[in-house]
């Protein structure tokens, strides 16, 4: 990926995307990582977790991506699942509009797992988190098209960041 891009951590609640973020923001020279679940928290505080605030966290953080972006920087979308394919299309368009690459890296892991790593994080931001919901998003989960990385995130943090670092570094434009 050139200096300044885009890297979207998709994948189930649990799935290991914040760990991802944030090894991968220590090692990549200037990144930003944006957490809907932090931007939602930061913009509500207590929330009712409704399609309103996801969608404004979700506007607020494209628009400091694209701030970022236009400085230089590679952004990290992290907090957001990306169940669907039609969630990744305002972050593709985003790269088009800036003129950077796009890098979809999949965390998976086997839904007990997530449920498990789920129940065990009583600190994450996101209050609505738990079993029901991760088996609710797993229902809902699609392949997201196009060209991207699934990471089996149940191995060692160093692999998983040494494997998505030596796909982001590919050109994605």
């Amino acid at each position: 990926m050139p200096p300044a891009g885009v890297i979207v951590l998709a994948g189930l609640p649990g799935a290991g995307k914040s760990t991802l973020a944030r090894a991968l923001a220590s090692r990549l020279a200037d990144a930003r990582v944006l957490d809907k679940d932090v931007v939602r928290d930061a913009l509500f505080g207590p929330c009712d977790h409704t399609a309103t605030e996801s969608q404004v966290s979700v506007s607020a953080m494209l628009d400091a991506a694209r701030y970022h972006l236009g400085r230089g920087r590679t952004v990290i979308f992290d907090g957001m699942t990306f169940a669907r394919r039609q969630y990744l299309g305002a972050v593709a368009g985003l790269g088009d509009d800036v003129g950077v690459g796009v890098a979809v890296i999949v965390c998976d892991v086997p839904l007990e797992v997530a449920i498990s790593r789920v129940a065990a994080d009583a600190r994450h931001p996101a209050g609505n988190r738990d079993a029901d919901v991760v088996r609710r998003v797993a229902a809902e989960m699609e392949e997201p098209g196009g060209d991207y990385l699934t990471l089996d995130t149940t191995a060692p943090l160093d692999e998983c960041v040494a494997l998505a670092l030596a796909y982001v570094e590919t050109d994605k434009r």
